[in-house]
């Protein structure tokens, strides 16, 4: 799994400076969604719900350049070596009863993944709200070149005026042999356990239990993106 994750990165999460493109000023403060989509940008999706526990409903939204763009693999560090990809970003709006407005309360350039891998459907799946947590999910599904398919979800919280990454499931499915192997990740008790499987109904599934040797919460600004983060030996999210 290392070596196709090592490929994803290098085509398509590298975190990337454009050749004349810059990422807009997006407003702060807006009444409507479409408020705080800027020129040349479309609504890629949206989802309504409360983060902040204050009983009012918030917005996240997905923006998506309009246009294809040239941009630099950083991670590869080669001005050489560049994409096409309509980049995204992420906005987090909280709903402001005094002003009747949203608010931005985080915005993401970097962890939305592009889909600029003509090998790989898109990978990003969407966004949802389950009893004021984030869900962010992504799927890694290669037309070539694996038969591996990995469903991503990233678990965010808001505490302490950050979105604090509580938890995450990663499935990874080969559809060859239709064996899996489904980690669960908790960051608030640190642990985290792994199940394999297969299509053999003789054979149940085997779960094991591990501790994470973490020292703080990750959140969504130092996590950046997808697939960047080891969180155990060989294991990253």
């Amino acid at each position: 799994m290392k070596p196709l994750l090592t490929l994803l990165l290098i085509l398509s999460l590298g975190i990337a400076s454009g050749q004349n493109f810059q990422y807009p000023d997006v407003i702060k403060e807006g009444k409507n969604i479409s408020d705080f989509v800027p020129n040349g940008w479309m609504l890629r999706d949206s989802v309504s719900g409360d983060l902040n526990n204050d009983k009012h409903k918030d917005l996240v939204i997905v923006l998506q350049h309009n246009d294809s763009v040239t941009l630099i693999n950083q991670m590869i560090g080669d001005d050489n070596d560049t994409v096409k990809t309509q980049p995204r970003i992420l906005l987090i709006l909280f709903r402001d009863t005094v002003s009747n407005t949203f608010v931005v309360a985080e915005q993401s350039n970097t962890f939305i993944m592009n889909h600029d891998n003509p090998m790989m459907e898109d990978p990003y799946q969407s966004v949802k709200i389950r009893k004021g947590v984030l869900d962010i999910e992504f799927e890694m599904f290669y037309n070539m070149g694996s038969w591996e398919v990995t469903n991503t979800t990233y678990k965010f919280r808001y505490q302490n005026r950050n979105f604090v990454l509580i938890g995450a499931e990663n499935y990874i499915y080969n559809r060859g042999s239709m064996d899996y192997i489904d980690y669960s990740f908790n960051f608030l008790t640190k642990k985290w356990s792994l199940t394999t499987g297969g299509d053999d109904s003789k054979q149940k599934p085997k779960t094991e239990w591990n501790t994470l040797d973490l020292k703080e919460l990750r959140t969504l600004k130092t996590l950046i993106s997808p697939y960047l983060w080891e969180v155990a030996p060989d294991i990253y999210l």
